[in-house]
Formats: structure tokens, C-alpha cells, sequence
């Protein structure tokens, strides 16, 4: 009989439990910020992209943020996207140079600054105004750059491009000077948007759309008795009797009627004269049914009509003003809202200016740029516009000219900066013209050669060019590039001279310092600085000049990125990828475009990625003011940056992405998954030694299969990163993790990893594969989790690293393509993992209280049985038998039943035991190991 004590041997000391000092809690927000100064202090992003120095160039040309304030969600989306795939290329082997950038100037930066100070715009010096912007900027560029690199993103942000640096500003001043060479600027009297609160011309990609009501009245131009005559006979009526005859139009602008100057209808419509009681009102027929009832009478009858081409030329007079209004076309009048008759203030739109242009019309704009009426408003002069609203349709009222009011809820363009409604006002301003030199139509046919993604991305464009006016390039405002026009002293002509341009360009790069604002010389120095010899005003050829100060759009300075920061950083051109929200086709997107074709010939950008709006959990904006936003700080410091970058790959990018505590803790039970699957895989190959490692053809055969897996999970990944598929990468990740390792293959590997000899061959190529494994993983998920991959491999034994200090020193895994013998080892894992499953499955008895007879087709069974006792191991039962099923399918079936002999105390399978009288309970495999343990 045994002694005592062997019947009650505790056996885990001689087992190979898995040890590793990475800890099971993230701990996040406390680690990361440690990992950026590691970064950071190490040089890895440097250290890298010198190493992949003589590869092919892969370039991200960053789109710049506007340095006024914090950081938000769509920030953080922002820079993790970019910074994942610059990482991807970068561990690919390619000389991924990201420079990241800021727009400096601006009325965003100076409406901060202005409101931080206190300062009247009205009341400051120029030069002191420029140095409080400039002071301001970099103190949100400081901020905003450390709140990016806790993110967890690598570039070369001690080097930032900036629109404020003197190189930057003298490239805009030369793309003005090519773009004035080739007859594409000038300068006219347009209708143009613009903000009567920041009193300045706007860019359509600065003007966002919200809800408004307003006012909405028709209104009656009455016809003098001689008018009345003319438009009756233009019907083919007899001007017979005395009722009043008036054309019917709608506006919801009462404050734009003292500039009208026409009233507009559609050349092909048919329009009606209606007898309303004791008046004759003219209107669309195809109106008329829902408007005549507005004014409480439905008893109107037709009298006569024509089409609107037969009634342009005639005129009717003003409701209020002592002037005529003279009826014309325009193809953009509607039949489906208002009366078919528009009416039109060349002064206040931009149809309405081409109308006016058309028909030789007056542009009338009695408004000030604060949005007050001059004195040419007569009674009104003084008065805000839309506080005068009331007081206009009052006088229309007592004057007999409203027919019928009502409120209207509709989109109305707002300032996208001070969030107030903007208006269209006829003013002087310098304007990129699109269709001279066939520009518009070059950018067209340049579209399609870029790769767009979405796809739809193309057709955007293309109607974002399609429909883009005149691009208004000039700004009534301080902070900024100046445009360097001269205005003759004789004539008063404003002209831009390309020369005139190179020379400032030239001025602001040798007198500019590095630590001022370069352009400030246009404001401090005498305008013979700038003057090349023989410069003569193109309109009557005087010599004496002053400075006109517009400052250029701020869409214009960021759309000359890539003149300013590409080749002159060493960066080839075009560059492969721009990535921005779905906003910038209408923005950045744009005016790149615009300006790299019309300077270039060519679009500045391969590929063009873009993505949506981050919304809360129940799709609403995130505003400050409704409570539910989320600043980036705040979101890292309470989930950590790598649950927020998990979370950007959870998501679909090209649509709109929701975020919400729920979202976010489900994300962190998924992150706390791969966490402690990297973890396990470093406890698992703590003890390993380079040295150690077994050659690919000498492995396993079931550790063979799962690098198969492995590799064919690799090219799916990279393909995926590469096609930016972020949501397919996560997805795959996740599924590789739960399906492979989780419930396969770490789990078949417990035990030959724990109870088999430690230093025996069959350990050893588990653990070979097994670090494999972890090192692939570790090289695809450093783009995307980048701190944890980053701690996990700090924690890979040294002689493993193999001199590779960092993560990012990793080679991207590319995997295998799927030939046949890649397919064929895919096939027989497959098969493998379905036994394995159905063996999970089992109810009762499990693991390795069973053995199992498969069953395998002809043509798989000796694939099956090449793998010798890796199947049962695979199959973690105790006793296995394969056997020929000429019935059987493309997967094996099996049948289970209880193991036969007792279950060993130290492996837990159940068979013969080895009646070693030291050690009775075991197994004679594992009586062997735990005497060579007892040995040592």
C-alpha cells in the first residue's frame, strides 16, 4: 500500500502555470499619460520612420483644427483615425511622414480672443489685435497638442505646420499672385453671404443651416393705371374698367422689399388674372388655388392670362417706395410654394443679382454691415433688419398692400461661427472665378480619378463644384493673411498685381520673424515696401497707391495646405489620403481641390476618406448647452484612450456614430476580453527563450494549423486596415479572439502547456506558436490599441523582443494569400474546430471525462489522422478513435461517451494510472515529469 501521503499529493507546484507581471486591470487613465512621455521620450515615432527612410512615402496630409478651445468627441475621431492609418503604414515599412497642422488665423481664433479680452473690435489697433490673436493661438495650440498626444497618436507634433508662420503666409500671398496671373481673381459687386454680427463677407462652407420662423407675407405690387393697360393687353384683354390690378408675391425677407427692384416669374408657366371682389390680382395659375383662400375669399374668378414670357417688360410699382418694379424670368421661380412671382432685390441674393445682372436691374442694399438700414430706407433707416420685420408688414397693412401673413419654419443659413442667421448684401469683394480657363469644368473631369470612400464621395463633389458661386475669397476683418491688393489714389481702382504679390510674399519671408506675425508688415510698412518697379494702375495708369486691408478666407489659407506643408517638408505630391468629416466636402476637401487644379492641374489627394458626425446615444448633436457632450479630456480620463479608440472601430465611420455610457461599457467589457486574452498569451510564454523557438516545419501539426489561421486572420486584417474598414477589423478581432483562442485553441492547449514537461518538445512548439500569435496581435492592434499593445509587449521576455524596444519597431503581418495549400489547412482547422464545439457542447460529462469516436469522410480522415494525438488533444477528451465515414460531410461527426480508467490528480484526464507506488494517483506521462521534478 502506498504511503499516505502520495494518495494526497497536491501536484500544482509541478505544473507550468502561466505568470506574467501584466496586470489583469487596465487602469488606464492613470498608465496611459506614463506611455505618452515614454513615447515621446524614446523617440519611437522617430526611430521608426528613420528606419523605413528609402521606402516608398505613404502621406496623410492633415486637415488643420482651428486653435480656439477645447477638444471634443469628433476631435478625438478625428486624430485617432488618422493616426491608425499612418500607424498601419508606418509598421508596413513605409516612410509615413504625418505632419499635423493648425489654422491659426481666422475670425474663429479672433472672436475667442476678442471675447477672452474684452476688446471692441470697432475700437482696437489693428497691430495689437494681431498680437492678442497670435498669443491666443498658441496657448490652444499648446493645449490642444498635449490633449492630442494623450490620445495616443505619433507624428511629428513637435513640428507642427502653422498658418501663422511666415513661410505659410508668404505661400498664400504666391498662390494669390499664380491665381492673379492666370486672370482667376477679381474683384466685383456680388451679392454675398454674410454675418452682420461679425460684419464680413462669408464662404459657403462657413454657413451652416438650422430651423428659423419668419415672417411670411404676400404682398401686393399695385399697378398704375398705365401698367394696368400694358399687362391687360399683354393678356389680350381690353384694359376695360377701374378695378385695381396688382402682381401677388411672397417672401418671408419683409426686410429685403425696400431693395426690391423686380419681380421675377417663370417664362414657361402659365399665369392667371384673377377678379377677387373689387381687385384683380395676377399669379401663377398653378398657385392660385392655394393662395387666393389666405386672403378669406374664395370666390375668384379667372379673367384671362398668358405665359410669363409674355408679361416680362412689364412693371408695376413698389408697395411702399416711389419707384417702379419691372417684371422679368428667372428659371429658379417655383410652382410648388409662394405665387410664381419672386420677388427680386439684386442686393440681397445671389439669383437675385444674376437676375439684376440679366436685366440690367439696380443693386439696391440700404444695409450697413452691422445689419442696420441706411439712410436710403427712409423710414426705417437705423433699425436692425429683422427687428423691422414687423414695422415693414405694418406699413404694408395700412398701405393695402398685405394680402395675407403667416409664420414659416424653415432652413435659414446661420454664421457656423456665432451661430446667428446670415443674410445675402451686395458688397465689393475679390472673388476666385470658376468658370474662367475652364476651371470648373478641369476640377469635373479631375474628380473621377480620385478614389473616394464612401463611394458616394465622388458625386458630392462633383455637385459641390457643380453648384459652387463664385468662390468669395476676401474677408472685412483683422486676424489674417492680408490680400495684397493696391487701390489706385487716381481713380480709386482696386487691382491685385501678380508682381505686387511675389514681392510681398518675398518681404514677409526676409523681414518676417519667427516669433511675430510676418504679415504685420503689410499694416506697419509704406506701401513703396511692396512696389516693384513700373507697377501702374490697369485702369488709368497712375502711379500712386495705397493698401487695401481685406484679410484672404481662412477656406483659402487651409486650402493651400498642400503648397505650404507638403514638398516643402519633404513629402511627395499629391498626397495618398485626406480623411475629415463628411462636412469637408463643402470645406477642406474643396478648396484644396479648387486650388491645386487651378495652380497644379491636379487634385492634391489620391484617395479621400470621410466619416460622420459623433452624435449622443439617441442621435442628437452634442451641444454644451443641451447637456450631453462629451469633451475628449473628460471621456479619457474616465474611460482611458484606448476604450474611446476601441470604440472608433466599433463603429460605422461613414455614417453618423453614437456614443452613450451603454455603448462605452460595452465596449470596455470587449476591451477587458482582449486585455486578458494578451495577458494569458504572455503568461503562457513567460519562460520561453529566443533560443528556444521551433522552426515553422518542425511544429506541431495542430500548432501549424492555428498559425494558418493566424496568417489568413492577418491578410483579412490588413486588407481591411488598408481598405478602411476600421468596423471589419474590429469585428474580425473580436471574432478571432472568442472563436480561436478563447474557445480553442488556448483552451486545447491547457494541457499540454500546464502538465506537460516543461522543456519538452511538445511545450515548446505550443509555445512557439503561441507567441506568434502574440506578436502578430500585438503588431495589429498597435494601431488601434496602442497603449495596451504597447504595455503588453513591454512585457514580452527580452531575448523575445529581440531588440525591438517599442510596439511600433514591430513588421506589419501580412499573413498568406489563400492558395491551396493554405485552404487545405484552413479546411482541416475548420474541421477540427467543429469536433471540438460539438464536444463543448456535450451535456453531463465533459472535457476530458469522455472519449470520442469521429467520424470523417474519405477525403478528410487522413488529414485527420496526420495529425496523430494532436486531434484528441484538439478535441480535449481523454481517448479518441477516427474512424472512415464514406457518408460523412464536409465536417466530421462524432459520438461521445464516458473515458475509461480513473482521473489523474494532476492532468485531469481520465485513464490508466501509471501504479508508481511514490506517486499512485498519476498518470505514468505525468509520474514521469513530476519524478524528473523531484529530480531536480
Amino acid at each position: 500500500m502506498p504511503p499516505r501521503d502520495a494518495l494526497t499529493t497536491d501536484y500544482r507546484s509541478t505544473l507550468n502555470l502561466p505568470s506574467t507581471d501584466f496586470p489583469m486591470r487596465g487602469d488606464l487613465p492613470k498608465r496611459e499619460p506614463e506611455r505618452v512621455a515614454w513615447w515621446r521620450e524614446s523617440g519611437v515615432y522617430e526611430r521608426r520612420l528613420a528606419a523605413n527612410a528609402g521606402n516608398p512615402q505613404w502621406i496623410l496630409h492633415d486637415g488643420p483644427p482651428y486653435a480656439n478651445g477645447e477638444l471634443h468627441m469628433g476631435h478625438f475621431v478625428n486624430r485617432v483615425l488618422k493616426d491608425i492609418f499612418v500607424k498601419v503604414h508606418l509598421l508596413d515599412g513605409a516612410e509615413a511622414i504625418f505632419v499635423p497642422g493648425w489654422d491659426m488665423h481666422g475670425l474663429p481664433i479672433e472672436f475667442e480672443t476678442l471675447k477672452h479680452l474684452g476688446l471692441d473690435f470697432h475700437r482696437v489697433d489693428p497691430i495689437e489685435l494681431r498680437a492678442k490673436c497670435r498669443e491666443r493661438a498658441l496657448y490652444w495650440l499648446d493645449i490642444q497638442r498635449e490633449t492630442i498626444l494623450r490620445m495616443g497618436v505619433l507624428g511629428d507634433y513637435d513640428h507642427p505646420y502653422r498658418t501663422i508662420d511666415k513661410e505659410f503666409e508668404a505661400t498664400i500671398v504666391e498662390t494669390l499672385a499664380d491665381l492673379a496671373a492666370a486672370d482667376q481673381l477679381y474683384k466685383g459687386l456680388r451679392s454675398t453671404l454674410w454675418c452682420i454680427r461679425d460684419e464680413t463677407a462669408l464662404a459657403e462652407a462657413e454657413i451652416e443651416y438650422k430651423e428659423r420662423v419668419s415672417p411670411s407675407i404676400f404682398v401686393r405690387f399695385p399697378a398704375s393705371d398705365e401698367q394696368r393697360a400694358d399687362i391687360m393687353r399683354r393678356m389680350d384683354l381690353e384694359p376695360a374698367g377701374d378695378e385695381p390690378l396688382s402682381i401677388l408675391i411672397w417672401t418671408t425677407t419683409p426686410w429685403t422689399l425696400p431693395a426690391n427692384a423686380a419681380v421675377a416669374l417663370k417664362a414657361d408657366a402659365p399665369y392667371g388674372l384673377y377678379r377677387r371682389g373689387a381687385e384683380l390680382l395676377l399669379l401663377a395659375d398653378a398657385r392660385a388655388g392655394a393662395v387666393l383662400p389666405r386672403g378669406g375669399d374664395t370666390g375668384a374668378v379667372r379673367v384671362g392670362g398668358a405665359l410669363g414670357t409674355a408679361l416680362v417688360g412689364a412693371k408695376v410699382r413698389h408697395p411702399f417706395a416711389d419707384r417702379d418694379s419691372l417684371v422679368v424670368s428667372a428659371d429658379y421661380v417655383e410652382l410648388d410654394s409662394g405665387t410664381g412671382a419672386v420677388h427680386t432685390a439684386p442686393g440681397h441674393g445671389v439669383d437675385d443679382f444674376d437676375t439684376g445682372l440679366r436685366f440690367g436691374l439696380p443693386v439696391l442694399c440700404p444695409v450697413d454691415g452691422s445689419g442696420h438700414f441706411t439712410a436710403d430706407a427712409g423710414p426705417y433707416a437705423g433699425r436692425l433688419i429683422f427687428d423691422a420685420n414687423e414695422s415693414i408688414i405694418e406699413d404694408l397693412a395700412a398701405g393695402g398692400a398685405l394680402f395675407a401673413r403667416d409664420d414659416y419654419e424653415h432652413s435659414y443659413p446661420h454664421c457656423w461661427r456665432c451661430k446667428n442667421p446670415v443674410i445675402f448684401r451686395a458688397t465689393s469683394q475679390w472673388f476666385i472665378a470658376l468658370d474662367v480657363n475652364r476651371l470648373r469644368k478641369r476640377i469635373l473631369e479631375k474628380i473621377p480619378g480620385v478614389r473616394w470612400t464612401p463611394e458616394w464621395g465622388e458625386r458630392r463633389m462633383m455637385q459641390m463644384i457643380e453648384n459652387h458661386p463664385e468662390w468669395c475669397v476676401s474677408r472685412q476683418r483683422t486676424w489674417g493673411t492680408p490680400i495684397p491688393a493696391l487701390v489706385c489714389r487716381s481713380c480709386g481702382e482696386a487691382f491685385l498685381d501678380a508682381d505686387v504679390a511675389r514681392t510681398v510674399a518675398a518681404v514677409f519671408r526676409e523681414r518676417g520673424r519667427d516669433d511675430g506675425n510676418a504679415s504685420d508688415l503689410w499694416w506697419t510698412e509704406p506701401v513703396e515696401t511692396f512696389l516693384p518697379e513700373n507697377v501702374v494702375c490697369p485702369a488709368c495708369g497712375g502711379t500712386a497707391f495705397e493698401k487695401e486691408h481685406n484679410i484672404v478666407d481662412i477656406w483659402f489659407e487651409s486650402g493651400v495646405t498642400h503648397r505650404a506643408v507638403l514638398r516643402q517638408r519633404g513629402m511627395h505630391w499629391p498626397a495618398d489620403l485626406y480623411l475629415e468629416g463628411n462636412d469637408q466636402y463643402r470645406g477642406w476637401f474643396r478648396s484644396n481641390l479648387i486650388t491645386a487644379v487651378a495652380t497644379n492641374g491636379a487634385p492634391p489627394y489620391k484617395e479621400v476618406l470621410s466619416y460622420g458626425w459623433v452624435v449622443d446615444a439617441e442621435g442628437r448633436a452634442m451641444h454644451k448647452s443641451t447637456g450631453n457632450y462629451l469633451g475628449a479630456v473628460d471621456a479619457m480620463q474616465t474611460y482611458g484612450a484606448d476604450v474611446l479608440r476601441l470604440w472608433t472601430s466599433s463603429v460605422e465611420i461613414s455614417a453618423d456614430m453614437r456614443i452613450g455610457e451603454a455603448s462605452l461599457k460595452a465596449i470596455g467589457s470587449v476591451y477587458r476580453n482582449l486585455r486578458n486574452r494578451l495577458r494569458m498569451l504572455l503568461g503562457l510564454v513567460s519562460d520561453l527563450r529566443a533560443e528556444e523557438l521551433v522552426p515553422h516545419a518542425s511544429l506541431a501539426p495542430i500548432d501549424r494549423l492555428a498559425l494558418a489561421r493566424l496568417d489568413d486572420l492577418a491578410q483579412t486584417i490588413v486588407g481591411h486596415y488598408r481598405a478602411y474598414r476600421l468596423h471589419d477589423v474590429y469585428l474580425q478581432l473580436i471574432d478571432y479572439d472568442t472563436a480561436d483562442l478563447s474557445s480553442f485553441y488556448v483552451d486545447l492547449l491547457k494541457d499540454p502547456m500546464y502538465s506537460g514537461a516543461r522543456t519538452g518538445a511538445r511545450r515548446k512548439s505550443a509555445q512557439t506558436a503561441l507567441f506568434t500569435i502574440l506578436e502578430t496581435l500585438c503588431a495589429l492592434l498597435a494601431p488601434l490599441l496602442s497603449f495596451t499593445a504597447e504595455e503588453a509587449w513591454q512585457h514580452v521576455p527580452e531575448s523575445l523582443q529581440a531588440g525591438r524596444a517599442s510596439v511600433f519597431d514591430l513588421k506589419l503581418p501580412h499573413g498568406s494569400a489563400r492558395g491551396n495549400t493554405e485552404i487545405e489547412a484552413l479546411e482541416v482547422y475548420d474541421a477540427v474546430k467543429a469536433a471540438r464545439a460539438l464536444v463543448a457542447a456535450a451535456e453531463g460529462l465533459r472535457d476530458f471525462q469522455l472519449q470520442a469516436r469521429l467520424y470523417a469522410s474519405p477525403a478528410l480522415e487522413p488529414k485527420l489522422r496526420a495529425l496523430g494525438d494532436n486531434l484528441r488533444e484538439a478535441l480535449v477528451v481523454s481517448a479518441l478513435e477516427l474512424h472512415v465515414d464514406p457518408d460523412a460531410g464536409r465536417l466530421p461527426r462524432i459520438e461521445l461517451s464516458p473515458a475509461q480508467g480513473t482521473k489523474c490528480a494532476r492532468c485531469w484526464k481520465t485513464l490508466p494510472l501509471s501504479g508508481d507506488p511514490l506517486h499512485p494517483t498519476i498518470c505514468g506521462p505525468c509520474s514521469a515529469i513530476v519524478r524528473e521534478f523531484d529530480a531536480a
